[in-house]
C-alpha cells in the first residue's frame, strides 16, 4: 500500500501545523480538512484562530480512517528558524516554506542544488519532505534550508545555480554546504563568515572558468577558419 503521512510540529505563530507527504498524500490532504486544519500557499496546514476544538487526537482518529499515519517531530516548524534565521542575515533576505510531499517533488532540487558537500547527498539520497529557501534578491543569491537527516539539532545549507550559470550538484566549481546549529545568532554568523564568502569566491570562479570556456572556443573557431583559408 502506498504511503502518506502526516508531520506535526510547532510554530511561534500558527501554533500546531501540519504537512502531507508520501505518495499518497491526497489522503492526508483528506484527513487534515476534515479534522478542522486549513491549507496555506505554502503547503503548509494550520488550524485556524477560531477557537476550534480541534485536538491532535481527533486528527490521528481521523488519519487512521484514511489509512494516514501522524508522526510528531521533535523540531520547531522549519518556516520559524528559516525566518529569524533570515533576519540576522546581512541584506535583505526573505525566507519561505518548500513543501515536496510527493517524493518525486524533491527530485527536481538535484537540477538545482548547487553544491558539493553533504547536502547534495542529502537531496539525492535521504527523503525530504520540506524545506525553506532564503532568497537575497539584490546580490541574486538563493539558499536551501533543510534539517539535517539523521540529527536531532542541526540544520543543512547550500545554495542553488546562480542564475545565468549552469551546474547543479557535482559541478566542481561548486561550494560545500554547511551545517548550522540550532541557535539562529550562532547559525547566521556562521553562513556570514564562513559560507557566503566561500559562495562568492565559488561564483567567481564559476564565472571565470565559463569566460575562459567561450574565449577558448572562439580560439578555436578562429585557428579552424585561419587553416581553411590556408
Amino acid at each position: 500500500m502506498a504511503e502518506a503521512q502526516i508531520i506535526l510540529s510547532h510554530s511561534r505563530e500558527s501554533g500546531i501545523v501540519a504537512i502531507a507527504s508520501g505518495e499518497q498524500y491526497p489522503w492526508a490532504h483528506t484527513a487534515l480538512a476534515e479534522s478542522g486544519f486549513q491549507r496555506a500557499d505554502d503547503g503548509v496546514w494550520h488550524l485556524p484562530a477560531d477557537g476550534t476544538q480541534t485536538t491532535v487526537v481527533d486528527l490521528v482518529t481521523c488519519a487512521k480512517r484514511h489509512r494516514v499515519s501522524v508522526h510528531t517531530s521533535s523540531r520547531r516548524f522549519i518556516g520559524d528558524a528559516a525566518r529569524d534565521l533570515a533576519r540576522l542575515l546581512p541584506g535583505q533576505w526573505h525566507a519561505s516554506v518548500e513543501v515536496y510531499a510527493h517524493p518525486a517533488w524533491q527530485g527536481d532540487l538535484v537540477l538545482w542544488i548547487w553544491d558539493s558537500g553533504e547536502l547534495g547527498r542529502a537531496v539525492q539520497s535521504e527523503r525530504i519532505s520540506y524545506a525553506a529557501v532564503l532568497t537575497d534578491a539584490a546580490q541574486g543569491t538563493t539558499l536551501l534550508f533543510i534539517e539535517r537527516p539523521g540529527r536531532q539539532l542541526d540544520y543543512l545549507a547550500g545554495a542553488f545555480s546562480p542564475e545565468g550559470l549552469e551546474g547543479g550538484y557535482g559541478d566542481p566549481h561548486a561550494p560545500r554546504s554547511i551545517v548550522l546549529p540550532p541557535f539562529p545568532g550562532r547559525a547566521a554568523q556562521a553562513l556570514t563568515d564562513r559560507y557566503l564568502p566561500a559562495y562568492e569566491q565559488a561564483v567567481h570562479a564559476r564565472q571565470t572558468a565559463a569566460i575562459a570556456a567561450v574565449l577558448g572556443d572562439i580560439r578555436c573557431e578562429h585557428d579552424t577558419w585561419q587553416a581553411m583559408n590556408a
